[in-house]
């Protein structure tokens, strides 16, 4: 088979070509500036452009998975649809409320964010289901047809309907919907009773309406990149990350939008978490730093860190995601001296127009990779494997307009402290990721990626005291080749309040089977076969009186016994070890745990996943023992010793074993990898530079 990638970020789409037709797979790569925003030209002059160098035509590429971020994008810079809400009779304002967290707490003139459907967009609906899921009010058929009527007065492109406790009893939101939709045919209607069963009325509210505000600009977009792949001949499936590392097939991407929300950093985990597993790495900080912004998660015992819920620009998104801190620091952050006399970088970027400054496309404001090449950590000549030379004069100009001069620093200091403060913002994001999750930060490797990851992750892992650096083969473009590591995915959750030590099998397998039902159907939609299907089950738990949740994993309704399981138990379902398995949970997260306080579950989750065949791996060559032959020498200002004679190495040219002794700079099209004074570099497997912060 033959497997195609395409990511696309702020500034550059990136995308990666594995020929598995024949023996040793052959892997081609290649970075293409990114499009207008939505545009999906830059993954069509993309595909053309690997496809011709692989020399392939896009008719031979088998399957296509493509990683996004224009929902994100819609949702951030409020360019959404235009989306009305139906709610239940007084809970207009349900959105403008939104709940009492407070970013600033002591603030008096901090201001919430506004809602992504307005107060004017939103309609009321006279019905009532109490929190037992019975019907207080009905939903008249009069009622029904004033409500449609109305929203269809709206002219929305999407609708989100969200009824007081509608997870309990979806009837009144099916009933609005049949009716909107004969109103509005064509105009998708998503139901909070199927986006997000969960208790919790804004949190489900905010996650419906961003489905509807999101979901139309994700339509199009997939619209017109499903034309684009027409176009030039690409006929192989489209499968479409998601924000929780599964795919989806475009079909169930239009279905609910809101998991594609975070598509785009999705995939380099995923590719970290299988790079981890076959390096034998227990505990990995992924760090992928592109041209805007730079993404943290973390990787424990080779599985991404998952969470249930997470902000978006100050508003809740209520559905599973990887966990992914992300802050505005890339190559393009822009730095300044504040008034108070302060060296600021970021978070305002010049993005990919215009650029750096030395980019020479009119771009004057001092920029991180303007920074790195005056201190002679970029090779001006070599950027992007040549196909875009650097302008050492216009970078070491900005550098001392905008720091060097108002500071009274030379050209190099002034340099060196952009870095720093660069690398100040980001260590800080590391550690409260880390700590905040229970973790050590010096025994993790620190995954470096992205097209200038690996150019300052070195610094930062020597600030942090972390165990080494791991630079994979292609580091700019991990993120898409993680694309082809993940299988079709599906979701599905259902309330479900019962405290465990009275909970009988009887009780919750016939619910949770439900559930996997509901899966089986959408994975034939997809045209998944039974034999390439399996089922993961899990319950959000507390202890009882309890406000925060933990999801532990359950084992299969109706199947064998799990090891270690309590009391000579017999049956799949064991409430004795199920509790266990919470508290020490509950001990890993918080701390502590009290294994006398009675447990219940609150909300059931079913995950569906459709196998989708791996790419193989490059053979790898025989190893080579010793130091690497540096292809020549440079003068680089690695830190305020002064300037240092670093080797250069050409990436292509280094073996699987050979070492790496710093000061030293590794360069490949798709990114620069720094080895600090100190530092030393080794060649392992998959092609991998693991670079020790303290040389023995």
């Amino acid at each position: 088979m033959r497997y195609l990638a395409a990511d696309v970020g702020g500034t550059f789409t990136d995308l990666v070509l594995v020929d598995g037709s024949s023996a040793g797979a052959r892997v081609f790569i290649d970075k293409v500036p990114s499009q207008a925003t939505g545009s999906a030209l830059g993954v069509r002059e993309g595909i053309q452009r690997l496809s011709a160098t692989a020399g392939l035509s896009p008719g031979e590429i088998d399957l296509f998975v493509h990683g996004f971020t224009v929902g994100t994008n819609a949702f951030l810079t409020r360019s959404g649809a235009k989306a009305a809400l139906v709610v239940t009779r007084g809970f207009r304002d349900l959105l403008l409320i939104g709940d009492q967290l407070r970013p600033e707490l002591y603030s008096l003139t901090a201001k919430k964010p506004a809602p992504v459907v307005p107060r004017s967009l939103t309609v009321e609906a006279a019905e009532r289901i109490d929190a037992f899921g019975q019907v207080v009010t009905a939903l008249s058929p009069a009622e029904t047809g004033r409500v449609a009527a109305a929203v269809a007065a709206l002219q929305p492109e999407a609708v989100a309907i969200c009824l007081a406790f509608a997870h309990l009893n979806p009837a009144h939101e099916t009933a609005l919907a049949e009716a909107i939709q004969a109103k509005l045919p064509g105009v998708p209607v998503y139901l909070s009773s199927k986006v997000n069963p969960q208790i919790e009325e804004y949190p489900r509210a905010n996650t419906t309406a961003v489905a509807a505000y999101a979901g139309p600009v994700i339509d199009r977009y997939i619209q017109r990149l499903e034309a684009n792949l027409k176009e030039v001949g690409l006929g192989g499936p489209l499968r479409l990350m998601r924000s929780d590392g599964g795919v989806a097939t475009p079909r169930a991407a239009r279905d609910n939008p809101a998991h594609m929300l975070l598509s785009g950093p999705a995939g380099g985990v995923i590719a970290g978490a299988d790079l981890a597993k076959a390096l034998g790495v227990s505990g990995m900080v992924t760090f992928d730093m592109g041209g805007t912004s730079a993404d943290f998660s973390v990787i424990v015992e080779g599985a991404p860190t998952m969470v249930r819920e997470r902000e978006i620009d100050g508003q809740p998104l209520r559905l599973p995601t990887i966990d992914i801190e992300t802050i505005s620091a890339g190559g393009g952050s822009i730095a300044r001296v504040d008034i108070g006399g302060a060296l600021r970088v970021g978070p305002k970027s010049a993005g990919a127009v215009p650029g750096p400054a030395c980019y020479g496309q009119g771009g004057t404001e001092a920029t991180v990779t303007d920074a790195a090449l005056v201190m002679g950590l970029l090779d001006p000549k070599e950027y992007l494997g040549g196909d875009m030379t650097l302008d050492p004069d216009l970078a070491a100009k900005a550098v001392e307009r905008s720091v060097a001069t108002p500071l009274g620093l030379g050209l190099e200091e002034a340099a060196y402290g952009i870095i720093s403060v660069a690398n100040a913002n980001m260590i800080q994001a590391i550690r409260a990721l880390v700590v905040e999750r229970g973790h050590d930060v010096r025994g993790f490797a620190l995954l470096a990626f992205g097209g200038a990851g690996p150019l300052y992750a070195p610094y930062m892992a020597r600030e942090l005291g972390m165990a080494e650096v791991i630079a994979p083969r292609n580091p700019g473009v991990f993120a898409a080749q993680g694309l082809l590591l993940t299988d079709i995915r599906h979701a599905a959750q259902a309330p479900f309040q019962r405290n465990i030590a009275r909970l009988k099998a009887e009780e919750i397998g016939p619910l949770l089977n439900h559930l996997k039902a509901e899966l089986v159907r959408e994975l034939e939609a997809d045209g998944v076969e039974e034999a390439e299907r399996y089922f993961r089950f899990a319950a959000d738990m507390r202890c009882v009186g309890q406000f925060h949740l933990l999801t532990i994993p359950l084992a299969q309704p109706n199947g064998p016994a799990r090891a270690g399981a309590q009391n000579g138990q017999t049956s799949w379902w064991d409430a004795a070890r199920l509790a266990a398995d919470f508290h020490a949970a509950h001990e890993r997260a918080y701390g502590h745990a009290d294994a006398s306080v009675p447990v219940e579950i609150v909300n059931l989750r079913v995950d569906g996943f459709g196998k989708i065949q791996r790419p193989p791996q490059p053979a790898e060559p025989a190893p080579v023992a010793g130091l690497a032959e540096p292809v020549g020498k440079r003068r680089v200002y690695f830190d305020r010793q002064g300037w240092s004679e670093a080797k250069i190495f050409r990436r292509d040219l280094l073996k699987p074993g050979q070492e790496i002794q710093g000061p030293a700079i590794v360069m490949q099209r798709d990114s620069t990898i720094v080895v600090l004074p100190g530092q030393r570099g080794r060649v392992d497997k998959r092609g991998t530079i693991r670079i020790a912060i303290k040389s023995e």
